[in-house]
């Protein structure tokens, strides 16, 4: 069974790194700094370019 959604740790400019999920459904934004990381779209999280992915956690 193939999983359809997981959690990402992303690094915001400030150089703070955050967990995410993927599929969320509200704007989230950096505990630190307060700039938007990503998104919703109605699907996957549209991430802000400035913002990198470290990880996908499954």
């Amino acid at each position: 069974m193939k999983k359809r959604a997981c959690f990402l740790k992303v690094k915001c400019i400030c150089s703070n790194e955050q967990i995410i999920f993927e599929h969320s459904k509200s704007e989230v934004r950096c505990l630190v700094c307060n700039e938007v990381i990503g998104k919703s779209t109605g699907g996957k999280i549209k991430l802000d370019s400035r913002m990198k992915v470290l990880e996908r956690l499954e």
